[in-house]
């Protein structure tokens, strides 16, 4: 892991240690990978940007905002490029840790999401290829939360995660309705999740966002259309962005004075 910029080593390290306390006061999260290609953690509890626990303090099971992006290379977000703007992306980034070799377990996206719901590589959970169902339900991340107590739910943005397939096992809700398209915008997916998070009360949540739009063949909404128009590559990945901020900041709101996880 490299440092962010106006981090210190010792910050580094403060804040990769109340992290791995965390994790261990809170068994049940301990089967999240980390995202493919692009890959970062905000362990820092809202009103607290030392990222240090007090002494004494209460164990509070945090919410908790998974979010992964389809077919996003690390060049082609805003740290790593000067070609595009992701301000949302870069704003993670600069408040958490960021991972630089961080790589997909597999070039597919069903395989790689059951590695990041199980913490397995596909040699052990047994998904190589789209279209195949995993039916092992005990392994996954949202069973073993609900089971201590979260609000579970998932919108995911295209038919390779479709409810057949297996991931929606312990989620409360799986929206998976694309339509005739087999896939929907980042914007409608967006919706349906702040829709869930107004609606939200003080139990904690675990939530699951999937986007898809860096997909070929590449045809970002205007603004980011006519922005991008040399590379609408681009354009999906700044649409894309714009969405995840609006995400990140409801979950935010919605999260209050208690703690969170993105």
């Amino acid at each position: 892991m490299r440092e962010l910029q106006g981090s210190n080593r010792e910050d580094a390290r403060r804040r990769q240690a109340w992290c791995r306390k965390w994790k261990a006061s809170s068994a049940a999260v301990s089967g999240i990978a980390s995202l493919a290609l692009v890959s970062f953690v905000s362990c820092t509890p809202a009103g607290d940007p030392s990222g240090e626990p007090d002494e004494g303090e209460t164990t509070e099971l945090p919410s908790i905002l998974l979010v992964t992006l389809d077919t996003t290379r690390a060049d082609a977000v805003g740290f790593e490029s000067d070609h595009v703007e992701t301000p949302a992306l870069e704003a993670l980034a600069a408040r958490g840790a960021r991972f630089t070799q961080a790589y997909a377990t597999a070039p597919l996206t069903l395989p790689s999401h059951v590695s990041m719901h199980t913490g397995l590589y596909p040699r052990d959970h047994g998904m190589h290829e789209n279209s195949r169902v995993f039916a092992r339900d005990e392994a996954l991340l949202a069973p073993r939360l609900r089971e201590r107590g979260y609000r579970t739910a998932a919108f995911v943005s295209a038919l390779p995660l479709a409810r057949q397939f297996g991931l929606h096992a312990g989620f409360e809700r799986y929206d998976d309705a694309f339509g005739s398209a087999n896939e929907r915008r980042a914007a409608d997916t967006t919706d349906l999740a702040l829709e869930l998070l107004r609606e939200t009360g003080s139990a904690p949540t675990f939530l699951w966002v999937h986007y898809f739009d860096p997909h070929d063949p590449y045809d970002p909404p205007e603004p980011f259309r006519s922005r991008y128009a040399g590379n609408p590559y681009l354009g999906e990945i700044a649409y894309m962005d714009s969405q995840l901020g609006r995400l990140v900041a409801a979950f935010e709101t919605q999260a209050g004075d208690r703690p969170w996880r993105i």
